[in-house]
């Protein structure tokens, strides 16, 4: 009569591993690379005609000495306090006043995105008309975005205000300070070409 197989001392669950053991086994054989034979040479060799360099030490690192300043002990001038003579009185310069003619920009108004830029720096690139018959303006600003504006935006840094927009132009009330008083002047941004 046999005995069992686990009369050995294996129990049964061990002999279940023993396929995955040998697949193991096999594979870890396979990482043996012959073919570094030829790297190990070449670096042999490479380190055989370069020649060896000494680096230099680094240099040496002076020890901090800390200075105490005692000049104002010693009843030398401070130099971190300012002398009388640079003291300097301050320029106020008066803003003439604004005669009040019934004309000045709105205070209180929320400017518009294209009323930081120039009138120069922006372009009209074209209009746009809308199904309800509105039409557009295309402005490029300088920083390379192209809004689109209709009657009654503002544009340009002196608070105007577009009254017209055609195909080739866009017209606009600006308000701008003359002398003492402030006054509103005509500009217009044509079609760039």
């Amino acid at each position: 009569m046999r005995e069992p197989l686990f009369a050995s001392g294996l129990a049964p669950g061990r002999w279940r591993r023993a396929p995955v053991l040998a697949v193991l086994l096999c594979w870890l054989s396979g990482c043996g690379q012959p073919e570094l034979q030829d790297l190990q040479s070449f670096v042999a060799k490479t380190k055989q005609a370069t020649p060896e360099k000494t680096l230099e030490p680094p240099p040496k690192v002076k020890t901090y000495q800390p200075f105490i300043y005692t000049a104002s002990t010693q009843g030398i001038k401070d130099p971190f306090v300012p002398s009388s003579f640079t003291k300097q009185l301050a320029v106020v310069v008066e803003q003439p006043e604004i005669i009040e003619t019934g004309i000045r920009p709105d205070p209180n108004r929320v400017r518009e995105e294209l009323e930081k830029y120039s009138m120069a720096s922006l372009k009209m690139l074209g209009t746009l008309r809308l199904e309800d018959g509105n039409l557009w303006a295309l402005i490029k600003a300088p920083d390379g975005v192209v809004h689109r504006v209709q009657k009654g935006n503002y544009l340009g840094s002196d608070h105007g205000r577009i009254t017209t927009i055609t195909e080739q132009r866009v017209q606009l009330t600006e308000i701008v300070t003359e002398g003492n008083h402030w006054i509103e002047r005509d500009a217009f941004l044509s079609l760039a070409e």
